[in-house]
């Protein structure tokens, strides 16, 4: 039952920290914050992370889970690879309120990371190496004869970029739109 109980609060923890970071980001953000995010006593942090840098690496692991699931789980259930790759340009879509507000949770981190933390920014592509390579898969099955490489380089940057100036511009439609035409240059590739 104990036991339990720990990885519940560590889990806690790991989720609360999740939505500070994208909201706050990693600088900023104090174990302090993460501590009353989680409803933590701060003091009692320390049982499950040492430092920060352990809470950052939890979380992206628990990213990297969720986005397995959810790459598996349209695998399962969503018939052509033309399909699946419509369905990944859709996330900023459904969530354009956030990231208009806050723009991509990946894409933050990892720009927030690269000016000074390398090797934290390197863990933190992981999430994004993650939908390339799911990405190239589909593309590969897709298109065989075009270099997949280039086309899920394409769409990851389309896709960064669109949060990056709907943050900017504090510009929810601009998601729709450039999705829209992000769907119609999918069309264009498949045939």
């Amino acid at each position: 039952m104990k036991r339990e109980n720990t990885e519940q609060i560590r889990q806690q923890v790991i989720v609360a920290t999740d939505t500070l970071l994208y909201h706050r980001g990693y600088n900023l953000m104090s174990f302090s914050d993460i501590a009353e995010a989680a409803g933590v006593p701060r003091g009692n942090l320390y049982y499950y992370f040492k430092t920060k840098d352990e809470v950052l690496a939890a979380v992206i692991a628990y990213r990297l889970q969720q986005m397995r699931e959810m790459l598996h789980q349209w695998d399962e259930s969503i018939c052509t690879p033309l399909e699946r790759l419509k369905r990944y340009c859709q996330i900023p879509v459904n969530e354009q309120v956030n990231a208009s507000r806050y723009g991509c949770p990946m894409g933050s981190l990892n720009s927030e990371l690269g000016k000074s933390q390398l090797s934290l920014q390197a863990l933190s592509r992981q999430q994004l190496d993650l939908f390339k390579d799911w990405l190239i898969k589909q593309f590969r099955l897709l298109v065989p004869e075009k270099n997949a490489e280039h086309l899920a380089m394409h769409i990851l940057v389309c896709t960064q970029g669109i949060a990056l100036m709907s943050q900017t511009y504090a510009d929810q439609d601009l998601i729709v739109r450039e999705i829209e035409r992000l769907n119609a240059w999918l069309d264009h590739v498949s045939v």
